[in-house]
């Protein structure tokens, strides 16, 4: 969910398509104009994986606690970034009995970011 300039909350839904769309113009064409194909850059991020429904309050709080663990990993980000950049990764179908489900939340890393938490979990161990 992310917030408009109108203050309207608004959720947005994204897919990763399989290995044979290797390229932009493989895509067809969506058939409904609310849909759009944007390639996406790679990025890292710290991931915490869980199981069960999606519940906005739960899902906040993980993030939360995410960020309280890379913060005291040597990161540096704060509570309100977190729940302002992190996305909820739901990987099975509704059908799916909740506690058989994986889910992640994920926030992105800048590679300073990164830099600094291997340098803290690693020290100068050899990185490659």
């Amino acid at each position: 969910r992310s917030n408009t300039a109108e203050k309207k909350e608004e959720m947005k839904m994204q897919f990763v398509l399989p290995a044979e769309f290797d390229d932009i113009s493989k895509i067809p064409k969506p058939a409904d104009s609310r849909v759009h194909v944007v390639e996406i850059p790679p990025a890292v991020g710290a991931v915490h994986r869980f199981h069960g429904s999606y519940e906005e309050d739960r899902t906040r709080s993980i993030a939360v606690d995410l960020a309280k663990q890379i913060s005291e990993d040597g990161v540096q980000i704060s509570e309100a970034e977190a729940i302002a950049h992190y996305q909820f990764w739901g990987y099975n179908p509704p059908f799916t009995i909740p506690f058989l489900r994986r889910n992640e939340v994920w926030i992105e890393m800048t590679q300073e970011q990164v830099d600094s938490l291997k340098s803290s979990l690693f020290g100068n161990m050899p990185q490659n």
